[in-house]
């Protein structure tokens, strides 16, 4: 998305007008305004709306993760899709089209927080609630600046750490042409966003429907509060806040008996899966649903299988480990490849690869987090690395660790956490660099750290239009 706004700049990018300005309250639909709770409410549901789409956890930005991180290939059945991402070879031209939809998620929530912060008087309508649903948008901002950081940025434990670019920290939809901020400013802001969150969120979900996984609960907050701070290095923090999470007992990590293969539903195959902490919810009633391009059926061989399985992170594991059964080849067209089915479409819509839950956040990162923290300082009474990785490793079936380091932590990550959306992030932020065995391209298998190419080229209409943005270095 563009964030400024001009008459042509509205006729280009249609799909994107309605946030890119702010009608006058009262002229809004019925369904958009935000003269009501209700109407409040409508547009943070449809801020969790966006999330589900193809540019967003719906596809690219878990795809990206583990195709530029080394977990994922492209496969024998292609379309012709990512290759320019497996073999790093972005441009401003060809980027990641996050940048539009985390945006418009931004532009959303921000005119509701306006209209809260302004105050609202309507019968039966409590304070309470107005902070609750203000909590809920601040926690949908806070996730939107946070992948926008991790995807456009360099990482803010690297290099000029927190004084290095950001992105435009944007609290009012207008039109305008911001600068971007320091990255220091844009991680200030996420982190404020979600302890307001976590201090406004109700334990429970505030909304109905099919899957409770899919609304952010305190315990949403409380768990990308941990992500985001041992991204940012702060490893008490990290700590802590993954402690509150394990300590509450709502979230067990499954056995290895419960931990379901490919082809009996797949580890995210029902709605409400235990380990879930926060997830989209795949339905074709989302209007952001997308069809045959989501990322069951891209990295299913029955579906486009244009994604497969490197057999880098195949081979990390044991044939003892449950995780391992994720993994299929295809017979008799494919013997030597393997596909990822951690996503193989959702058994309760007819069998259809068309349609799946996406997980965001789940009790198993937090051991590992945890682990991680520990084990660069941190503290937490009765807890041991040794003991957080290996409670994920003896419900998985392999072989427990007598001794654990860091290594073995990043190790056990890419494992547990592959094809969720997190390698490529996770080599970035620690100052890893990439390697690749098993690779089919032509050039660039290796990725040395430091390298501009670590973060993505700010888009080319974003630059066009806005002569405040600079454009990431090396582009």
């Amino acid at each position: 998305m563009i964030i400024v706004g001009t008459v042509a700049l509205l006729v280009f990018l249609t799909a994107c007008e309605d946030f890119l300005y702010r009608e006058p309250r009262l002229s809004q639909t019925t369904e958009l305004t935000l003269s009501t709770y209700d109407g409040l409410m409508a547009g943070v549901v449809g801020g969790y709306e966006r999330l589900y789409n193809t540019f967003w956890y719906g596809r690219d930005f878990v795809v990206y993760a583990d195709l530029k991180g080394g977990n994922a290939k492209i496969g024998p059945i292609s379309s012709g899709r990512y290759v320019t991402e497996y073999l790093w070879n972005n441009t401003p031209n060809a980027t990641a089209w996050l940048w539009q939809e985390a945006y418009r998620v931004i532009a959303r929530v921000n005119n509701v927080l306006e209209v809260i912060e302004e105050g609202i008087d309507e019968p039966g309508v409590e304070q309470e609630d107005l902070d609750a649903l203000a909590a809920e948008a601040k926690f949908l901002r806070g996730l939107a600046y946070f992948d926008l950081a991790r995807m456009f940025c360099q990482p803010i434990t690297q290099g000029a750490g927190a004084s290095q670019l950001g992105v435009p920290v944007v609290l009012k939809t207008e039109n305008a042409e911001p600068a971007r901020n320091t990255l220091g400013e844009v991680y200030d802001q996420v982190v404020q966003d979600l302890l307001d969150a976590e201090a406004g969120l109700p334990l429970n979900p505030m909304h109905g429907g099919t899957d409770p996984k899919a609304w952010a609960t305190r315990y949403a907050a409380e768990a990308l509060l941990a992500r985001v701070y041992l991204y940012m290095g702060q490893w008490q923090n990290a700590a802590d806040y993954a402690t509150k999470v394990i300590s509450s007992g709502k979230f067990p990590v499954y056995t290895a008996a419960e931990y379901t293969t490919w082809d009996n539903g797949g580890v995210w195959g029902t709605d409400a899966a235990p380990e879930i902490i926060f997830e989209i919810y795949g339905a074709e009633g989302n209007s952001s649903h997308n069809n045959w391009d989501g990322l069951a059926y891209i990295s299913n061989p029955n579906g486009y299988g244009d994604v497969a399985a490197s057999r880098d992170v195949y081979d990390l594991y044991e044939d003892t480990d449950v995780r391992k059964a994720l993994f299929r080849n295809h017979p008799p067209d494919y013997v030597d490849a393997l596909w990822y089915l951690k996503y193989p479409g959702k058994a309760s819509v007819d069998g259809s690869i068309r349609v799946e839950n996406i997980p965001v956040l789940r009790i198993s990162e937090m051991y590992l987090i945890r682990a991680e923290a520990l084990l660069n300082g941190a503290s937490v009474s009765g807890a041991t690395p040794l003991t957080d990785v290996n409670m994920i490793r003896n419900n998985r079936g392999a072989t427990p660790l007598g001794s654990v380091a860091l290594a073995d932590v990043y190790k056990e990550r890419r494992m547990e956490l592959c094809f969720e959306g997190h390698q490529l992030f996770d080599l970035a932020r620690t100052g890893r660099s990439l390697t690749r065995t098993d690779f089919d391209g032509a050039v660039n298998k290796d990725i040395p750290f430091p390298d501009y190419r670590w973060a993505l080229p700010i888009p080319q209409q974003e630059m066009d239009a806005n002569e405040n943005m600079e454009q990431n270095p090396g582009y």
